[in-house]
C-alpha cells in the first residue's frame, strides 16, 4: 500500500528509515517549496535518486534534507530502475553531516547568487596556493558569482560553496551581495602577468575536488595540509605549488588584534531557582515532561557537540547556540545547566522549542 504524509509531522530521515527497515520496494517522492526529488528503493536499499541536477545518492539526500516543509509519497507500484543497491544508513549519515556543515558554509556563502571576487589585500607577504586552488582563483578573477564558479568547475552547489568558503577563510577571496561578471572560460584569463611554467603545476585532482583546509605556518605561508599515512604533515612538493609573484601582491595590511572573547556569564541565582522549581513541578505532576531539565542533566562537554548538530539539522543558526551549549556543559549542577540552556532549548513559557530534538538527543546519549 502507498504511504504519504507531511514532512512536518514525519521527518524525511524517519520515513527513509521506516522504508529501509521494512524492506520496501518502490518510489519515494518528496516535494516542497524549496525543492523536490525522488528516491528509488528495492528491498530497503537505495538503488537510485534524483533531485534537479543532483543524481548521486548522497547529493540527492542532502538536497531533500534541506526541504524543511513539504510532503512525501511512497508508491510501491512505481517502476524501480535497475541500479547498484546502497545501504541507507551510511548514505543518510553522510548527507546529514553535509547538512550540518552546510549551516556553517551558508553563514559565509549564502547562495549561488553570492558575488565573489579576489581579496583586496593578501593575508601575508607570501602566499602559496595549490593547482586546484589556483583554478578556483582564476574562475573568480575580475568578479563572478558562486554559480559561475560552479559552472566553470563543473561542481555542484555544496562543493562550489564549500570551496569558496575555504578560500574566504584563507583570506584569498571575498564575498558580497549582488551579481558579478565572469569570463566565459577560466582558460581565457591572461597569464602574462603571472610567472608560471607548465612544469611547475601538476594538477592531480579533479576540478571539482573539495579543497583541503588552508593553514598558516610560522613564516606566513598559506599551504594545503593533507593527512598522510603516518598522520604527520609533510612539506608540500614545490611542483604542486603556484606562487603569486611580488609585483601582483598588494602590501599586506597589519593584522589588528582579535577582540578578547568574554567568558560566558554564570546563570543568575533567580534563573537557577526557576529551573529547579520547574523540575520540581514536573516531578510532582509525575509526567516526566521536563525535557529541558533532562537534557541539561545528561549534557556533558563530551556530548555537547551532538546537541549542537541536532540544532543545526533543524536549520537553526548554531553559532551563538553552540557557545551557549558548550558553556552550559561545563556548569557544575544540572540546575545551572538548565538555566543556561533555556534561551536555546525553551521558549518564553519554558516549553521545549522542539520536543523531538530533545528526545532524539536523550536517546543518543543514553544508548
Amino acid at each position: 500500500m502507498s504511504l504519504q504524509g507531511s514532512l512536518d509531522g514525519f521527518p524525511l530521515p524517519d520515513v527513509l528509515a521506516l522504508l529501509a527497515s521494512t524492506k520496501k520496494r518502490g518510489e519515494l517522492r518528496v516535494a516542497g517549496q524549496h525543492g523536490a526529488g525522488r528516491v528509488w528503493m528495492a528491498d530497503g536499499a537505495v538503488v537510485g535518486a534524483e533531485s534537479g541536477s543532483a543524481h548521486g545518492p548522497v547529493d540527492v539526500l542532502f538536497e531533500l534534507l534541506r526541504v524543511d516543509t513539504g510532503s512525501f509519497t511512497f508508491d510501491p507500484k512505481a517502476k524501480v530502475p535497475a541500479g547498484k543497491p546502497h545501504d541507507l544508513e551510511p548514505l543518510l549519515a553522510e548527507a546529514q553531516a553535509r547538512l550540518s556543515e552546510w549551516a556553517l558554509i551558508e553563514a559565509v556563502v549564502p547562495s549561488l547568487a553570492t558575488a565573489v571576487d579576489l581579496a583586496d589585500q593578501l593575508p601575508a607577504s607570501k602566499v602559496t596556493v595549490t593547482a586546484s586552488q589556483w583554478r578556483v582563483l582564476r574562475a573568480v578573477a575580475g568578479g563572478a558569482t558562486v554559480a559561475d564558479v560552479a559552472r566553470l568547475l563543473e561542481a555542484d552547489e555544496f562543493h562550489a560553496c564549500q570551496a569558496v568558503k575555504r578560500l574566504v577563510d584563507a583570506g584569498l577571496v571575498s564575498v558580497g551581495e549582488g551579481m558579478g561578471t565572469v569570463v566565459d572560460d577560466v582558460d581565457d584569463v591572461d597569464e602574462d602577468d603571472v610567472d608560471i611554467e607548465e612544469s611547475d603545476v601538476h594538477d592531480e585532482h579533479d576540478d571539482d575536488e573539495v579543497l583541503e583546509d588552508a593553514e598558516e605556518d610560522e613564516d606566513g605561508t598559506l599551504e594545503d595540509v593533507a593527512d598522510d599515512d603516518d598522520g604527520e604533515t609533510e612539506e608540500p612538493d614545490p611542483d604542486e605549488l603556484v606562487s603569486i609573484p611580488a609585483h601582483l601582491r598588494r602590501s599586506p595590511r597589519e593584522k589588528s588584534p582579535e577582540p578578547r572573547k568574554e567568558k560566558p556569564t554564570r546563570p543568575s541565582p533567580m534563573s537557577i531557582a526557576a529551573a529547579r522549581r520547574r523540575a520540581e513541578l514536573a516531578a510532582a505532576r509525575g509526567d516526566g515532561d521536563d525535557l529541558v531539565g533532562a537534557a541539561a542533566a545528561a549534557l556533558t562537554p563530551d556530548n555537547a557537540n551532538a546537541l549542537v548538530q541536532e540544532l543545526a539539522a533543524l536549520g537553526t543558526d548554531v553559532r551563538e547556540a553552540s557557545e551557549v551549549i558548550r558553556a552550559a556543559s561545563r556548569a557544575p549542577s544540572p540546575a545551572e545547566r538548565a538555566a543556561a540552556l533555556e534561551g536555546v532549548l525553551a521558549n518564553d513559557e519554558g516549553e521545549p522549542v522542539n520536543r523531538a530534538l530533545l528526545v532524539k538527543f536523550l536517546s543518543s546519549v543514553r544508548s
